[in-house]
This record gives C-alpha cells, sequence and structure tokens, in this order.
C-alpha cells in the first residue's frame, strides 16, 4: 500500500456510496480522511437506483446535488401505472405538495454506480481524502486512544493507525464482524430477482414506473435513462442469491411490465430481503453506518439513503469529537439517534412489504386500493408524500437533544425567504454546513436582551423577521410556537433546541453540539470547512 498517511483522523472501510458519502461530509467540514476499497474501482450495477428528498437536501449542503441532477432524471411527480400498456396511472406521487418547505422536491433516479462515481470526483476535487481502491481491511484493533488497521493490496501488507474508524462496507462488514457485534434479524420469505435491461424501441417512451401485481408476485420497472431499464421481480419462495436467473424467466417479467419485444440483458441477479440491524453503531473509537450497521427491504428504495443520513448524521460529530469536542456525547448521539431513526423506517419498508409484496394477491391490490383512497385526501397525500421523501424523520432524545423540549430533535424546514433587498432564497442556502442560530422576531426594530448575542465556533446567525430574511410561509414561527425567539440548528439541519427566552444560549448552545472549553478554542482556529 502506498501514499498511505502514517495516521489518519478518519479511516472509512468501504468505498460505496455510504463511505464516499461521510468522506465528502467530511471534507466538507475540513477534515482529512483515509478511504480503503478492496473492489477495484466503483459500483458498475445500478444496485440502488433513487436519491430521495432528504438525501438531495443532504447533497445539496455538500455542493454536489446539481451534479447529480445534471446526471439523472428527476420525477416531480410518480404515476404508477399498471400492467404492460396502461397510460392511467393507479395511483401517484406528488412531490410538488412540498415545494413550500424544501427545494424542488422530487424523487432522481440516478444508477448507483453513476452516483458513486460523481461522488468520487468531488470527494477527490476536495483534496482532503485519500482514496486507495484495490485495498483490503484484514485486521482491525481498537485501542483507548487509536484504532490499528492492518490493510492488504498489491503492495503488500502494512498497518493504518487512525483516529477513528466508520465500517462502511456493506452487510457482511468485516468491521462489524470484528468488533464482536451480531447482525440479528431475518430474511423474508421472497425470491427477489433484479436486473437491468436495454430497451430500445416504442416502449422505451411508456410512462414509468409500471408495476403488475401478478396472480405469484409483484413485477415493477423503472426507466434509469433512455433505453435503460430496471426491472424488479417480487414472489414468496425460499430466498436463493446464487440461483441464476433463466432467460424465459426474465423475459416473462419484461412483458409483465413492457409488453413483447426485443430486449437486451445487461445484468440480472437474485438478493435477498432481510431486515437486520446492528445492536450498537458505535464501540469506542470505531463505527458503522449503512448496511454495515442495518439492513432492510428496498420497498421504498430508502436503503442507500438511510445510509446517506447516517453520513450526515456522523461528519459533523466526528469533526467536533477531532477538535476538542465532547467525543463520548457526540459519538453516543450517533449510536442512539441513528438506531431510532433507521428502526423507524425499517418498521415501516418492513410492513410494506408483508402487505404489499408478501401477501396474497386479493390483499395487494386492496393494499394499493386503500393507498390510492389516501392519497386522494389532500392531507393524507402529503404526509405519505413527506414520508416517502424522508423529510419528517425527528431526532430522537439524545445525549445531545432534550426530551423535553418540543421542536427539538425536527428537520428544519426550507422555505423561500424573503431578503431585505427582495430577492428570494432558501432557507438552507444561507446556513453552509456548520451550526446556525435563528432569531425570529416580528418587532421593526431588535429588542435588547439580557446577554450579548451569544457566539461559537463556526456559528451563522441570521434574523428572521421584518429586519432581515422575511418567512412568508409562517413555517419557521410555528415550529417555534411563537412569533419571537430562537432555533439553533445543528450542521446536520436537524433542530437542536427553539427556545422563547435568552436564558442561557451559550450554555445550551455548547450543549447541543458538544462543545467543551478545549473544542471552542480548537474550532475558533482550526480547521475551515469548505
Amino acid at each position: 500500500m502506498t501514499d498511505t498517511p502514517s495516521r489518519t483522523p478518519v479511516a472509512i472501510v468501504g468505498g460505496g456510496p455510504v463511505g464516499l458519502a461521510l468522506a465528502l461530509g467530511l471534507a466538507r467540514h475540513g477534515i482529512h480522511s483515509t478511504l480503503l476499497e478492496r473492489r477495484p474501482a466503483t459500483n458498475q450495477q445500478s444496485r440502488a437506483p433513487a436519491i430521495h428528498q432528504r438525501s438531495l437536501e443532504i447533497l445539496r449542503q455538500w455542493a454536489v446535488a446539481d451534479t447529480l441532477l445534471a446526471a439523472g432524471t428527476l420525477k416531480r411527480t410518480l404515476p404508477m401505472h399498471p400492467g404492460p400498456t396502461s397510460r392511467r396511472p393507479m395511483l401517484s406521487f406528488d412531490f410538488t405538495t412540498l415545494d413550500h418547505d424544501t427545494d424542488q422536491a422530487g424523487l432522481l433516479f440516478l444508477e448507483q454506480g453513476q452516483t458513486e462515481r460523481l461522488l468520487l470526483a468531488a470527494l477527490r476535487g476536495t483534496g482532503r481524502c485519500d482514496i486507495h481502491f484495490g485495498t483490503e481491511v484484514v485486521g482491525l484493533d481498537a485501542g483507548a486512544d487509536e484504532v490499528r488497521l492492518t490493510v492488504h493490496d498489491a503492495a503488500g501488507t502494512r498497518t493504518l493507525p487512525a483516529d477513528y474508524v466508520v465500517g462502511c462496507d456493506g452487510t457482511g462488514s468485516f468491521v462489524r464482524d470484528a468488533l464482536g457485534l451480531p447482525f440479528p434479524g431475518h430474511d423474508f420469505p421472497l425470491r427477489p430477482l433484479l436486473a437491468d435491461v436495454r430497451v430500445t424501441d416504442h416502449r422505451d417512451q411508456l410512462p414509468w414506473p409500471r408495476i403488475h401485481n401478478g396472480r405469484r408476485g409483484v413485477t415493477g420497472a423503472q426507466r434509469l435513462a433512455p433505453g435503460h431499464w430496471r426491472i424488479i421481480r417480487v414472489e414468496p419462495g425460499d430466498p436463493a442469491p446464487a440461483d441464476p436467473v433463466p432467460d424465459h424467466e426474465l423475459d416473462a417479467r419484461v412483458r409483465e411490465v413492457l409488453g413483447d419485444g426485443p430486449v437486451e440483458v445487461l445484468w440480472a441477479s437474485r438478493f435477498r430481503f432481510q431486515r437486520r440491524s446492528s445492536p450498537r453503531f458505535r464501540v469506542g473509537r470505531v463505527l458503522l453506518a449503512g448496511d454495515a450497521a442495518h439492513a432492510f427491504p428496498p420497498a421504498n428504495g430508502q436503503g442507500m439513503n438511510a445510509g446517506i443520513q447516517d453520513a450526515h448524521n456522523l461528519a459533523w460529530k466526528l469533526r467536533y469529537a477531532l477538535t476538542g469536542g465532547d467525543a463520548d456525547r457526540l459519538l453516543d448521539s450517533y449510536d442512539v439517534e441513528r438506531r431510532a431513526m433507521v428502526g423507524s423506517v425499517s418498521r415501516n419498508v418492513s410492513q410494506l412489504t408483508r402487505l404489499g409484496l408478501q401477501a396474497p394477491r386479493a390483499v395487494r391490490g386492496a393494499v394499493f386500493q386503500l393507498m390510492r383512497l389516501g392519497l386522494a385526501i389532500p392531507a393524507g397525500h402529503r404526509a405519505r408524500v413527506r414520508n416517502l421523501a424522508m423529510l419528517d424523520q425527528r431526532v430522537p432524545a439524545s445525549p445531545l437533544i432534550a426530551a423535553t423540549d418540543r421542536a427539538a430533535g425536527q428537520r428544519l424546514p426550507n422555505p423561500l425567504l424573503i431578503a431585505p433587498n427582495g430577492d428570494r432564497v432558501r432557507l438552507y442556502d444561507l446556513l453552509g454546513v456548520g451550526p446556525a442560530l435563528l432569531r425570529l422576531t416580528q418587532a421593526a426594530e431588535p429588542a435588547p436582551t439580557a446577554e450579548p448575542a451569544p457566539t461559537a465556533p463556526g456559528l451563522r446567525q441570521l434574523m428572521i423577521g421584518p429586519t432581515g430574511h422575511r418567512d412568508p410561509s409562517g413555517g419557521l414561527s410555528r415550529l417555534l410556537g411563537a412569533d419571537a425567539g430562537w432555533l439553533l440548528v445543528r450542521p446536520d439541519l436537524q433542530l437542536a433546541w427553539a427556545r422563547t427566552t435568552s436564558s442561557d444560549l451559550a450554555g445550551a448552545i455548547d450543549h447541543a453540539l458538544g462543545l467543551t472549553a478545549d473544542g471552542r478554542r480548537e474550532l475558533a482556529g482550526g480547521v475551515t470547512p469548505g
């Protein structure tokens, strides 16, 4: 192994979308990392083709969303078309109903391989990550002060010391196994098939996604690019990922959703629907993220997205832990928060799998009908679309989040604000990657406070009201529960707390961000986010 630093602040094991996202997030926070991936290159297959709105918000904060949007297809509405010929959807999800709260809401379809390549290019552009493909981690020794990895590549074997190690190495995680952590859960009694096919005739113009509720199972189709379609089939049976996919079986599935015609198979395989989770996402200086920490069925396409959100939660906490913050509180909060949030997603997706895929055909049909009726009610439609977009997740009580704060843990809305000069701007575009303190007021002139405005390293302060940026939606005041007060926003765009008085704001900021006196000094004069 060559050109590897003698010691790295963070070693990331696994260079899939989650590992790349974490390395990019760390780089945006000014932290150098080393990424180790045993494959020789990024993924060449489109395993996870959907990027949800919350992930797009994260990737926009990290300055890479526009690149991904330009490469993929953003579906602002998602009409589900039955069978191979119908042009009338049986139900539809309208993401534009979320535009008051987020920028250009939609579901981005992009091949996972392309997602990885674009994340990798953005990461290389930061100059803050040593990237090693074709490098396997074969040993892990976690101590109180550092973690020592044994790594092997074509040049030989050597030891890499790190302050922290994050396992992003998938469901068969070496890192998780090295920690002695189990991966309890179960496989669903389903036999899924996944394939990418090329279709170049008139069928390439069919509206999509397409779905067929058949006697034995459910078949779906999504268009990933011109002429490039993803086919997924789920039916009851024993999981057998090693079994081949016969041509006649795949041809039958394609006909169910696209009709008759020639097809070129790009690749096809079977896989497992499983629900599993590590009992801990942190053991000392070693952490788990993505599929190494949790796995659940891909019914809503949220697995990769949950991993990106792991990275978002963890990146800023590692930065603060490395620069004098309260490392135990910061990293314990990652474990508590993400296990709870991922658990909620897993329960919802597992229920959808049981009722919408595993159940008999009549039950599946009833589920689709109930979903259609629910989407016809505006409030029900907004709630379902918000859930699908992963905008409704709330950080639970943790070492950084007080259970008594009504608003704490909620995602910060991203309304369209009116700037003092009359321009319209999204709130997130004013915040950057660090923490922010929003002061809400309805007064034409800010009233004096009992103490000076609190500060913290990297804390951005923003006035919301007549003397600053105005919020016509009123969403920030509703979040606060009052017309005037303060909202502290964490670097991961979650609300740390809401207050209507100025009492000990500085202390509350330190607690919510895991700051210490040493950490304040180091952050004030240390690494520069970028």
